[in-house]
């Protein structure tokens, strides 16, 4: 590995530096409290993003900062981004779950927010802005995994791991934490490899791999592994520097692999429901492994640095290292071959594939073709506009075999089928084109250590388009957030800074937007609080509170029906039972294709009014919504209320 002179980082200017940290900030926010899949990272990460976003278009408009140059690739993928956060958010007008679908327009707008901050910062950091963003999202990255890793090491920071082994946290979803570990091989060969990188930097990128590799084995994802070789081609395509990063990918990935088959014989690391006792002493050995493979990773880095390859030597290492690439891609196919035969042989349908290491044995798609086929189902009975965003959970369960939940099909485009129908899938298809076209206008446009930088961030959208075919990533803040500021960079990486001048309306309308944004933001989280605040009080007996907290929880989310249900409640408790009957009712009315909507009526009929004939018809309902739902016990109140029918019991309309 040649040594470097300079570094690759020359003095950029103090706002520009300002904004990149307060950029990773905010990533590292999503990465540590994104909530995982549900919404409750949106308020304090994507409201970060935001306000961030607004200020720094503030300043652009006082002429503070030069205006973004997008370009029409650029202009295209914006386009894309607000049309189908639009789309989104117009969904709530038809869907069956509207206050799912208010949520994931806020995600989506969330996502718009990064995009948008990718664009600004690229614009501040000029001509080192590749650079600058591909340095930031290597830390946030970096601190990402090696926490992962420790929580597998001191299993106090992971208390559910104890059921759980596979590697996840601080994420919560081990596919999504293999893809940032995917992320994380490109830039770690960046920072080894990288034209003008000091010694320093080229062992951190060392390390990087190292630990990407070693994460992305304890996830147990065999997506994330597919993907993860996908990257390392790229990269190699990209970069012209491959035989440094055969090189690294040697001193890295070795002693990763060999600290990762040791864990896959401790089932206490890598098996789910182990005990606290035998998680605590493997994971001790397993840290001190850790580290130690950590310092040969280091050793072997720094000695590589202290020499230059002559182009004898580099022809020679390189053939040898083809040589390797080869016997690795022969052995890879032959295992590909075996375990596509173990799926093919195994018949086995809609049914969990065991989490341990064994499952590398196998390709079987696990439960995803049953998934994808209930996600047509729901396309088709809504078509063509769809159940609404973020209704997939509740849409599909007139469709599943079994009670099991699911909250997406684990495919992006399907996903986007089935909640926003054919205007979804075509506006995502199209963004996904915009970003193609931006990703090479970069590279095209870029030389030199900056090209080197917008290789390793175009990794970024590859692999996160990679496992959108395979899973729901669109759901994670911690992984769409730093694609979309990836792809923000490179939409004006390499473009001449735009003008400054003073746009005072421009300032004006941001922060109107802004505003209207965190609001929408912020509502459905004060409707929640309001919730429990008003379940709290009416446990302590206090109806009065109860009722005003659930009336507030009502206006500030109408859209849900968990306001009229804790109203309801309070009108049980005072007696009002015909009250409490209509606000169940109004709950079925706003949503009718929801099964709990007519559960819950159903049941306040069986239990409060002993009405049988209203509550067969109400759970029946449900159950023609929800036929398998674990909710209909032999002898329950479908039962009954069914006997009551049958029996003659019950007029016409009663």
């Amino acid at each position: 590995m040649d040594r470097a002179s300079e570094s690759s980082i020359r003095a950029p200017g103090a706002g520009a530096l300002s904004l990149t940290c307060l950029v990773g900030a905010v990533l590292a926010g999503a990465m540590f409290a994104g909530d995982g899949s549900d919404v409750g990272g949106v308020l304090p990460v994507g409201g970060a993003a935001v306000g961030l976003l607004a200020a720094a278009l503030v300043v652009t408009a006082f002429g503070r900062l030069p205006a973004p140059r997008v370009g029409r690739s650029g202009a295209v993928l914006v386009a894309a981004m607000v049309a189908l956060a639009v789309w989104t958010g117009a969904t709530i007008a038809w869907s069956i779950v509207p206050d799912r679908s208010w949520d994931s327009f806020n995600k989506t707008a969330a996502y718009a927010a990064f995009l948008g901050l990718g664009i600004v910062l690229a614009s501040a950091g000029g001509r080192f802005s590749t650079r600058l963003a591909a340095s930031m999202l290597s830390l946030v990255v970096a601190i990402t995994l090696t926490w992962a890793l420790l929580a597998k090491a001191v299993p106090a920071l992971d208390p559910d791991g104890d059921r759980v082994a596979r590697l996840r946290e601080p994420v919560g979803y081990w596919n999504a934490l293999a893809l940032l570990a995917d992320i994380a091989l490109a830039l770690g060969l960046w920072l080894g490899t990288g034209p003008g990188h000091r010694r320093g930097i080229r062992i951190a990128g060392g390390l990087l791999v190292y630990v990407a590799m070693l994460s992305l084995l304890l996830t147990l994802s065999r997506a994330g592994v597919l993907v993860g070789v996908g990257v390392l081609v790229l990269w190699l395509a990209l970069s012209s520097a491959r035989v440094e990063s055969g090189l690294l990918l040697l001193a890295s990935g070795t002693p990763a692999l060999l600290v990762g088959a040791w864990a896959f014989t401790r089932p206490a690391l890598t098996e789910d429901v182990a005990t606290r006792s035998d998680r605590v002493a493997d994971g001790a050995v397993f840290g001190i492994l850790a580290l130690v493979g950590a310092a040969v990773v280091v050793t072997l880095t720094a000695l590589g640095t202290r020499r230059s390859l002559s182009e004898d030597s580099r022809r020679r290492v390189g053939r040898a290292l083809v040589v390797v690439a080869s016997v690795c891609a022969v052995a890879a196919l032959a295992g590909l071959g075996v375990a596509t035969a173990k799926a093919v042989s195994s018949g086995r349908s809609c049914s969990e594939v065991v989490n341990d290491p064994s499952r590398f044995e196998s390709l079987d798609p696990n439960n995803r073709l049953c998934w994808w086929g209930e996600a047509w189902d729901v396309f088709a009975g809504h078509s063509p506009q769809g159940a609404g965003a973020g209704t997939f959970e509740v849409a599909r369960k007139r469709y599943r075999p079994d009670s099991r939940t699911v909250l997406e099909p684990h495919s992006v485009p399907l996903q986007h089928l089935a909640d926003g129908g054919v205007g979804a899938l075509v506006l995502f298809l199209g963004l996904i084109g915009a970003a193609v076209a931006a990703c090479v206008c970069a590279l095209r446009r870029l030389d030199g250590p900056e090209r080197a930088a917008g290789a390793a961030l175009v990794a970024a959208p590859a692999a996160y388009l990679a496992h959108a075919l395979v899973d729901y990533n669109w759901n994670f803040l911690a992984v769409t957030a730093p694609m979309m500021v990836a792809l923000g960079v490179l939409v004006v990486a390499g473009r001449s800074p735009g003008g400054r001048r003073t746009r005072p309306l421009l300032a004006v309308a941001v922060v109107l937007v802004a505003a209207v944004v965190l609001g929408s933001f912020a509502f459905p989280r004060l409707a929640d609080r309001m919730e429990r605040s008003s379940t709290r009080a009416l446990a302590s007996g206090d109806l009065e509170l109860a009722n005003d907290r659930a009336r507030w929880a009502r206006f500030f989310n109408p859209l849900s029906a968990d306001p009229l249900f804790a109203l309801a409640r309070v009108e049980e408790e005072r007696g009002r039972f015909g009250h409490a009957e209509r606000r169940y009712i109004r709950a079925v009315e706003l949503q009718p294709d929801n099964p709990e909507t007519w559960y819950t009526l159903g049941l306040f009929e069986f239990e409060a009014l002993e009405n049988l004939c209203a509550t067969y018809r109400f759970l029946n309902n449900s159950y023609t919504l929800d036929p398998s739902g674990n909710q209909w016990v032999t002898g329950g109140p479908l039962d009954i209320g069914r006997d009551a029918v049958n029996q003659g019991g019950c007029a016409p309309g009663s």
